[in-house]
């Protein structure tokens, strides 16, 4: 890169691919990089995505298209002009990312696959704090799907589910419950479709007809019953896959419960928006 790194950190190349990711005939050369910081391989602190022309023995070095600043662990001050790609939590999902704690491993990876059906390949990304999706949009590379993943069970992964030609993504997110082993996560899962310009958020399809999510979730809060009385995480996630269900009379009964008598301000402020699209009786 032609911007220095800060004097106790370097650059290095972790992967590098090339192919036709806009709406030009040439291919593009698409090079993930790391800042590293530390003794370790691993130390990495920042991360980045360059697009640029394909490399050429004429050319010499190419000529860059877009740089994407992936990830900041907020240790060091790269001075480096680019798109920040911010990771996000969706919708109803609370808490802080993991930033400051270690990491078991700092991956960083990406692969090239049409997601959005066009005929384009977009640019999936899959780092230590989520995955994001690059695509060639109205004449430019933007990010068009971002999300926090943190899951002991699944991964972030993209799927055709109506074998349309456009790829569903789904991100999983492990939200802390109790501390308490057997019942400690509620493991939710967001679903992103392509509305033709953005990936949304479209869990109502994902939860409609999930009945061995909202099984399991019921059997944990049943064990949470138990032990502790009614705890309103799990009244909020019951009431809020009721909602996603149409079940409104269920939905109002945990989400009121919620309003009453929760702490936490996010679940009560979530619960009244709910309750207000709800029909009254």
């Amino acid at each position: 890169m032609q911007f220095p790194a800060p004097p106790d950190a370097s650059y290095s190349t972790r992967k590098k691919a090339v192919g036709n990711i806009d709406d030009t005939p040439e291919k593009e050369t698409i090079v993930l990089m790391v800042a590293e910081a530390g003794e370790e391989w691993s130390d990495w602190c920042q991360a980045f995505l360059l697009i640029a022309e394909a490399e050429t023995e004429e050319a010499g070095l190419p000529k860059k298209k877009a740089l994407f600043k992936l990830f900041d662990a907020g240790t060091h001050n790269f001075d480096v002009p680019g798109k920040t790609i911010e990771v996000r939590n969706p919708p109803f999902v609370f808490g802080g990312l993991r930033g400051g704690e270690s990491w078991p491993f700092k991956g960083v990876s990406f692969e090239l696959v049409d997601l959005t059906g066009d005929g384009i390949l977009d640019v999936w990304l899959d780092h230590s704090e989520g995955v994001a999706v690059i695509s060639f949009q109205n004449g430019e590379f933007k990010e068009v799907c971002s999300g926090y993943a943190y899951s002991r069970e699944h991964s972030p992964e993209y799927v055709d589910l109506d074998n349309d030609g456009t790829y569903e993504i789904k991100i999983p997110r492990s939200i802390f419950m109790i501390d308490n082993p057997p019942i400690r996560y509620v493991h939710w899962m967001s679903l992103y479709e392509w509305d033709g310009t953005t990936y949304i958020l479209n869990n109502e399809r994902l939860y409609a007809e999930n009945d061995d999510f909202i099984i399991r979730l019921l059997g944990k809060y049943n064990y949470a019953l138990m032990l502790y009385g009614r705890y309103a995480p799990y009244n909020f996630y019951i009431g809020l896959v009721f909602y996603y269900r149409g079940n409104a009379v269920m939905a109002k009964r945990h989400l009121q419960w919620v309003v009453k008598h929760a702490e936490n301000k996010d679940y009560i402020q979530a619960a009244e928006s709910l309750l207000k699209k709800l029909p009254p009786r």
